[in-house]
């Protein structure tokens, strides 16, 4: 089994799952997983383009299945039978795949980055919004409340005048019964 680091990763946009059996390579050297990789293939040959470029694939062989568990004496009777220059040519054209799907991985992750980025500055601004707005409504609900307190004060001091002059008026009533009385 291959390392951690050494895994292929799907290459269509948001999937970027490991590859663990099956890979679909096409000839612009990007690689799917099994799902898109079936997908791509089901489509119709004169439209089927890869989901990572967009080359359009000529053929049936534009996009071939490769199963990666292979044993290693199977790997090695393949290349047998083929003269150096050859196997020097397939060798190298494995090491440019390779290198060019550590890049595919990197700008994956460049990716992820700036849409964290952006996604971090676009809350940082909703928060800041979020908080003026509610600084904006806690003052607001201030000015009511102090309105509030005032009309309650007022109508305290009403209550109490008329407490007052109710009181007033009543022993004076009580007075003026107490005189009719003599």
């Amino acid at each position: 089994m291959s390392s951690q680091r050494d895994q292929l990763v799907c290459n269509a946009r948001d999937c970027f799952k490991k590859i663990e059996d099956v890979a679909w390579i096409t000839f612009c050297s990007h690689v799917f997983c099994a799902q898109h990789g079936k997908e791509i293939k089901l489509q119709q040959i004169g439209s089927r383009s890869c989901p990572a470029c967009g080359s359009h694939f000529r053929d049936d062989l534009s996009i071939v299945e490769r199963k990666l568990n292979r044993s290693m004496q199977y790997r090695a009777l393949l290349l047998c039978g083929y003269c150096p220059e050859t196997i020097m040519e397939i060798a190298n054209n494995g090491i440019t795949f390779w290198n060019f799907q550590k890049q595919q991985v990197c700008l994956n992750l460049e990716r992820k980055v700036e849409y964290y980025r952006e996604t971090v500055t676009r809350l940082k601004k909703d928060l800041a919004q979020d908080k003026s707005e509610a600084a904006s409504k806690i003052h607001r609900l201030e000015q009511q409340l102090e309105l509030v307190q005032s009309k309650l004060n007022e109508a305290n001091e009403e209550k109490a005048a008329l407490r007052a002059t109710s009181g007033e008026h009543a022993r004076n009533h009580h007075q003026v019964k107490k005189r009719r009385n003599i």
